[in-house]
């Protein structure tokens, strides 16, 4: 994934502190904000073991990129009841079967809408005072790609007609934060502009050529709040394209910082649950699960740091198994060296005059385990319904 460092996005903003108008949100108190972002569910959720595994990681806000399965209602609900303050964007999935809104019966979507309440978050803003922050929705059901998909319910639902009138959607509903709040986007798929490579951020791994899989409305949306305000927005955090390309051609790249040092973060890991298997004991008795998170550090209105991480459930013991630090801003006057051991890539600083250039690049570090031999005698194993889950393998999986 460090190619994701070096691929800069097509699109390039204006710098937040050279635009023209004050109506956008800046954060001038030094308090740290933890975020942890769920990918795409695709029914991997269990309301009291992701709840011990957030209790230990101990997040500000929890935001979910939708995706929960196909329109599973009691997963949404049981999401509904996690004790979090949180936002969600439904996906795709999350539409599988409702093409079109009826005020005659309550098909799938209207159950999950009903479920979220104000904390499903398309074409809208909200607010969180305590850590002055506001999330600011995408548009919901994306499938990716220039057509928009469910076109006749968001129509019904939202007056969403195109691309165009879906960006002024977005950007309507970040009009008009709090001034001290960061705002973050919150969509289920990317903008267009941040790459075409089948392994890039939402780049098409279904096809050989790869191709540029983004939302298009999305793109549009944030180039119109960086040129008409002063707006500032550290982090767009997304799902839907997942890191374990089609056909076994690898890994995605998982993160894109643009010109104005603005994060896009894909959190769509899947499968997110994996089983423990106790080889010592009863044959394939699950003695726990692992359960992943991307986990987000913001100080002083900047994300500081990102990481993949695992936390090791076990009835009433949760513990930290793995960390994989995606992104660590680190101090001035220092670049980046990399050392390669294995599969991973450790990096160490060395000071900028070894190696010239401005120390303005971010970083990807680490991977690095918690108690490692704490589960040496268990197996990980693949969660049954994870199995099940399909491959993006075409669009709309």
């Amino acid at each position: 994934m460090i190619g994701a460092f070096i691929n800069a996005p097509a699109l390039r903003f204006l710098s937040a502190s050279t635009s023209p108008k004050e109506t956008g949100s800046a954060m001038s108190s030094s308090a740290a904000v933890r975020i942890a972002v769920v990918g795409d569910v695709h029914d991997d959720w269990d309301l009291q073991e992701d709840t011990k595994a957030l209790q230990l990681l101990q997040p500000d806000l929890v935001l979910f990129t939708g995706d929960f399965g196909n329109e599973n209602v009691e997963l949404v609900r049981s999401v509904a009841h996690l004790e979090f303050p949180k936002a969600v964007i439904l996906g795709n999935h999350d539409s599988w079967k409702t093409q079109q809104f009826s005020a005659k019966r309550k098909d799938g979507v209207q159950l999950q809408l009903e479920c979220l309440g104000e904390e499903h978050v398309p074409y809208r803003r909200l607010d969180f005072p305590t850590i002055k922050l506001s999330i600011v929705g995408g548009r919901p059901f994306s499938c990716g790609g220039e057509q928009i998909f469910r076109k006749k319910l968001l129509s019904a639902r939202y007056g969403v007609q195109d691309m165009d009138g879906s960006a002024k959607r977005i950007y309507k509903a970040a009009m008009g934060t709090p001034k001290d709040h960061l705002v973050v986007l919150l969509a289920h798929n990317g903008p267009t502009g941040l790459g075409s490579e089948l392994n890039d951020i939402c780049g098409k791994d279904w096809l050989f050529g790869g191709g540029d899989h983004g939302d298009p409305d999305l793109a549009q949306a944030i180039s119109l709040l960086k040129e008409t305000s002063k707006f500032l927005s550290p982090l767009v955090v997304f799902g839907h394209m997942h890191k374990e390309l089609a056909h076994g051609n690898g890994l995605r790249k998982m993160i894109v910082v643009d010109a104005d040092n603005t994060i896009y973060l894909n959190g769509a890991i899947v499968p997110r649950v994996k089983s423990l298997i106790d080889e010592q004991g009863t044959p394939n008795k699950i003695v726990g699960t692992l359960r992943v998170f991307t986990t987000v550090e913001i100080l002083d209105g900047r994300v500081d740091k990102i990481a993949e991480t695992w936390v090791t459930v076990k009835g009433d013991t949760t513990a930290l198994q793995k960390e994989h630090i995606m992104h660590k801003r680190r101090a001035p006057g220092s670049v980046t060296g990399q050392l390669e051991v294995g599969e991973d890539t450790l990096e160490e600083e060395m000071p900028e005059k070894e190696r010239g250039g401005p120390a303005e690049e971010l970083e990807e570090v680490t991977v690095r385990e918690e108690n490692p031999s704490q589960d040496s005698k268990d197996r990980i194993h693949l969660s049954s319904r994870a199995q099940g889950c399909a491959t993006k393998s075409t669009p709309g999986l």
